[in-house]
Order: C-alpha cells, then sequence, then structure tokens
C-alpha cells in the first residue's frame, strides 16, 4: 500500500493579512497563548478521552494512526506560516530555548528555524512512509486471544515506540516554535481554536504514553499548565 505525500503546499500562506516582523518576537508576543482573551481550548477531560486507547486496540497501531494524524495537522499549520517564519527566524528556538540539529556525523549546528523545520519534516514522512517503521500492508490472522488479534506479517519493529518518541520531540519543537514565534498569525488567520486543540490534544497524548521526556516539555510547559485552568479552558 503506498502512502501519499504528507508535504503541505505553501500556497495556504496567502492567506495572512498581516506584514511579517523582521527580528526575533517580543516577550509579550512570546506568551501571547496565554492571553485568556485569546485563547481557547477543548475541555481537557474530553481531549483525555480522545487520547486513551481505545479496548482491542494495539498500542502501536493507535500510536501509529495518531502520529501521522499529528504529523499532518502540524504541516498544515506551518505550511500557512512558513513565509512569515522564513523572514523572522535565523535561529530554531521557543522562547529561551534554541534547538540544533545533528548532521549524520553526530555534529550538532543551529540552522534557521525553517532550514531546521523542513528537515525535520522531511525525516519525519521519511519514515512515515518506511515500510519497515510503519507497516501498512494487512496480514494473516493466525490467532485471537482476550484482547488481540494476532496477525502475521504486520507486526511492528522492536524500535517501533522509540522512533515514535524521536517524531514526537521534533514535532514538539515545531508546535513550540509556533506557540512562542508565530501565534499571532494564527490568531490572525482564524486558525486560533482549531491550533489550540491540535496542540492540546498533541501533548495530552504525549503525556499519556510518555513519549515525550520533561526536558522536551520545558518550553511549553506554562501552556501545558494553563490546559488545566478553568479560567482558560472553555468549550
Amino acid at each position: 500500500m503506498s502512502r501519499p505525500s504528507f508535504r503541505f503546499p505553501g500556497g495556504l500562506s496567502s492567506l495572512l493579512t498581516t506584514n511579517p516582523k523582521k527580528g526575533n518576537p517580543s516577550e509579550d508576543a512570546k506568551h501571547i497563548y496565554l492571553d485568556h482573551t485569546s485563547s481557547q481550548f477543548m475541555p481537557v477531560d474530553r481531549v483525555k478521552e480522545l487520547s486513551a486507547l481505545p479496548r482491542l486496540v494495539d498500542l502501536n497501531e493507535w500510536l501509529a494512526t495518531n502520529t501521522i494524524g499529528f504529523f499532518n495537522h502540524i504541516n498544515q499549520c506551518y505550511g500557512v506560516l512558513s513565509e512569515f517564519c522564513a523572514q523572522s527566524c535565523p535561529t530554531m528556538s521557543a522562547g529561551s530555548t534554541q534547538y540544533t540539529w545533528q548532521e549524520e556525523k553526530g555534529k550538532k549546528v543551529k540552522l534557521s528555524a525553517p532550514k531546521h523545520i523542513d528537515l525535520v519534516m522531511s525525516l519525519i514522512e521519511h519514515l512515515l512512509t518506511d515500510e519497515q517503521t510503519f507497516p501498512t500492508k494487512f496480514g494473516n490472522i493466525t490467532g485471537i486471544s482476550e484482547n488481540q488479534i494476532k496477525v502475521d506479517g504486520s507486526d511492528f519493529p522492536s524500535t517501533f515506540q522509540t522512533q515514535i518518541k524521536k517524531i514526537f520531540k521534533y514535532l514538539c519543537q515545531v508546535l513550540a516554535h509556533i506557540l512562542h514565534g508565530h501565534y499571532q498569525e494564527i490568531v490572525d488567520v482564524n486558525l486560533r481554536d482549531h491550533f489550540n486543540t491540535l496542540t492540546a490534544h498533541f501533548f495530552v497524548f504525549a503525556t499519556t504514553f510518555q513519549l515525550l521526556e520533561q526536558k522536551d516539555l520545558q518550553p511549553v510547559e506554562d501552556f501545558i499548565a494553563a490546559l488545566h485552568d478553568p479560567e482558560v479552558l472553555r468549550a
């Protein structure tokens, strides 16, 4: 089974109605996503319900399905912002956190945000379209137990969950960069509610299945705390 291309066309950036500002965003702009007057989320209990592993569903299948969905939506959101990012983000950062890209020989280099994100999304797309990592062919049913169906030929590799954590780490970087550097543009193109729900779902899902380390969450810990603040949460 072939997989479609996940890259989002940059043409949607034409929807933006404001001019990009050069230079690093101000401290106020970095935390605009915490402004109670402009922040709306799906209730966190509902997000937890959406994230929970359904009965009789294999864990790896659930992780794979949701990972592809998160990648598609985050890629689409960034596609809208890519021209802004190209003109205003000389480094890949989220607040005071600076991200580096590790080259094949192990050297860590600082890149512009657009270049870093392009490499990240290309790497993730490669993993998602790799049949050895994300198998898509349904094999033969060889046995049925209480809550599991054994399917010959459809097993995920032993390194699958490690690869999932790697993908979530990179997607977290992209979301953190958008939150700190491009949230105003998200508001300007009326993507606020969609982006807030997507981001809330991503972090609740990642927390539920322990897919991110604490150091990955540090740049967005205030956003995560806001998810549990009844003064911020609104349907």
